[in-house]
């Protein structure tokens, strides 16, 4: 990559669960859970062909999720890096890309934490934009180009607050009396897509 190219790249940003993954029920604070074993890990149908139309586009894919499970002693890195290994995989066989997926593994509150190394107030857990920025950096991403798709209003907040356009995907998640306001609203990750692909090509 030349110094010209740098910045001049554009992504699209993807939650994880409840967008390429369904969730598994609910924790014990009301809040969807997210699968906490590889054999409950499953991708929506849709992705690998959502993910391909983007690359398509010229769209560097990046999935950015918060997997506090980690931090509270529910999931191993291992079952976590194993999870996150199948959906490239299944992506890459059908054609489509996932340049990297970021994951906090963070969790600020010592009463839930069982692994003290992951206790922290960190920078990259969503509403913070931080896996974004570092996306960008990384890769010479232009934020202004891009987009962040995701399901809750911490997805939303994080893509604003990083300069990208947003599209949230209808859901039952309790957003917690959030105000919400995306750019625009999908039932799903492909209809999201086809909401981007409009778009990019009224450009």
């Amino acid at each position: 990559m030349g110094i010209s190219d740098l910045g001049s790249r554009k992504a699209v940003f993807l939650d994880r669960d409840g967008v390429l993954n369904p969730t598994v029920g609910f924790d014990g604070s009301g809040r969807t859970e997210s699968p906490l074993r590889l054999e409950d890990f499953q991708i929506f149908p849709w992705v690998a062909a959502a993910v391909k139309i983007l690359n398509g586009l010229g769209f560097q894919i990046f999935v950015v999720t918060n997997q506090p499970a980690v931090a509270k002693g529910k999931l191993t890195s291992q079952d976590l890096s194993e999870m996150h290994f199948r959906l490239i995989q299944e992506v890459e066989k059908n054609g489509g890309c996932i340049t990297k997926i970021y994951a906090c593994i963070h969790h600020p509150d010592s009463q839930q934490v069982k692994v003290p190394e992951l206790l922290a107030e960190c920078a990259c857990r969503k509403p913070k934009p931080g896996m974004l920025f570092q996306a960008a950096n990384e890769f010479g991403i232009d934020l202004q180009k891009s987009w962040m798709i995701g399901d809750t209003w911490k997805d939303i907040e994080a893509g604003q607050a990083a300069g990208c356009q947003t599209v949230l995907v209808r859901n039952e998640i309790d957003n917690r009396g959030k105000k919400i306001k995306p750019n625009f609203t999908a039932e799903n990750l492909l209809e999201a897509v086809k909401i981007i692909r409009r778009e990019e090509l009224q450009v």
